[in-house]
């Protein structure tokens, strides 16, 4: 959506900030429908809740394409409530197949979410030119890749958890489950608010704006390093804090020098970009490491991540706003990434108390 939100505005007459709810809706969805795929799973499986969940997607690609400004609005949060249901169910599938290798598993498949997004928001744009399609109706392309992935989802799905026994409520009552919530919402706040307001940095500093969709560009493909490597490096050598403390303070030193020098030499932009990509995709795979392996059993796992997307994203989504208030208030946004970089220290401490409790045995009142 970003690459052509200003075509979009265009085409409909939308305000900058309507313009600003077609990014900003899908993060909120996101956390809003996630606590459902617990529910959905124990009533169809999860196999069967995946594919429904990516054939919302499909279908919220398509909607979106078509029928207007109620169909761009309906079909982005349609397609956020597919991605919100299949992405708190992953985890628990994660955890309930390969249990010996959730870390990898999880590092592997955040990072081709990520590598994901960098395609669609690269090849959008080229893809309308090439097809000679309206800003609108080139979304419905990206309905192809989601088709084309509950085709073979449904043709190697195993038949997953079983439908039926014990409800397994959101864990409102587990300390460990708040950690692991804190964890996922101060990183997902970190990396909105980056990546809201890092082209704008060096925009201001003269930046031209096609260079600066360059450093949005870098900033996103060097997520997946990191995205893989955290976690696989932690199931191998152990020490999840130390891994997690790691990759939180390599964001928290991005965030400080965007604030503190932002421009000192030519080649500065892009090593803090660097910097600050590296550090969010190792945080994303290691909290999706932590809030899944938190949890008790592998059906516990969607509502554990159910949990922490529904705190987590929500604060992520009001994050850019406040920031953006803040920015406003004084000028600039040397403020703005000052305050991210006390948001990393805090995160910091939460993701070590967090990945220090894995593993830990916990006291979880029934329900």
């Amino acid at each position: 959506m970003p690459p052509i939100v200003d075509g979009l505005a265009a085409a409909f007459d939308l305000s900058a900030s309507a313009a600003g709810a077609l990014t900003t809706v899908p993060v909120l969805c996101m956390g809003l429908f996630a606590p459902l795929a617990a529910a959905g799973a124990r009533r169809f499986g999860e196999s069967a809740t995946l594919a429904l969940a990516v054939g919302l997607l499909g279908a919220g690609c398509l909607l979106r394409a078509v029928a207007g400004v109620a169909g761009l609005y309906a079909g982005t949060a349609v397609a956020g409530a597919g991605i919100a249901v299949a992405g708190a169910l992953l985890p628990s599938v994660v955890r309930g197949r390969v249990p010996d290798r959730v870390g990898p598993v999880t590092g592997l498949y955040t990072a081709a979410l990520i590598a994901g997004a960098f395609l669609a928001a690269g090849l959008t744009e080229p893809l309308r030119h090439a097809l000679g399609l309206g800003p609108q109706t080139v979304l419905a392309v990206w309905a192809v890749p989601a088709a084309v992935a509950l085709v073979v989802w449904l043709l190697v799905r195993s038949p997953g958890t079983a439908r039926g026994g014990p409800r397994v409520p959101l864990p409102w009552r587990s300390g460990a489950a708040w950690l692991g919530t804190l964890f996922m919402g101060t990183q997902s706040l970190l990396f909105y608010g980056a990546l809201a307001w890092l082209a704008a940095v060096y925009t201001r500093l003269g930046m031209g704006a096609a260079r600066a969709g360059l450093l949005l560009a870098l900033f996103s493909a060097t997520q997946m390093v990191f995205a893989f490597a955290m976690p696989v490096l932690a199931h191998r050598f152990g020490r999840l804090p130390l891994w997690t403390v790691g990759s939180v303070l390599v964001t928290t030193v991005g965030l400080f020098l965007v604030a503190l020098t932002p421009w000192p030499f030519a080649a500065t932009p892009w090593l803090w970009a660097s910097l600050l990509g590296l550090g969010m995709g190792g945080n994303l795979s290691l909290a999706l490491t932590v809030v899944t392996a938190l949890a008790p059993t592998p059906r516990a796992a969607s509502a554990y991540t159910g949990m922490a997307f529904l705190v987590g994203y929500v604060l992520a989504a009001l994050g850019p706003v406040a920031l953006g208030r803040l920015t406003d208030l004084t000028g600039g946004y040397r403020a703005s990434f000052l305050v991210l970089g006390a948001v990393g220290i805090v995160t910091a401490v939460v993701g070590a108390a967090a990945s220090t409790a894995v593993g830990r045995p916990e006291r979880v009142p029934a329900p």
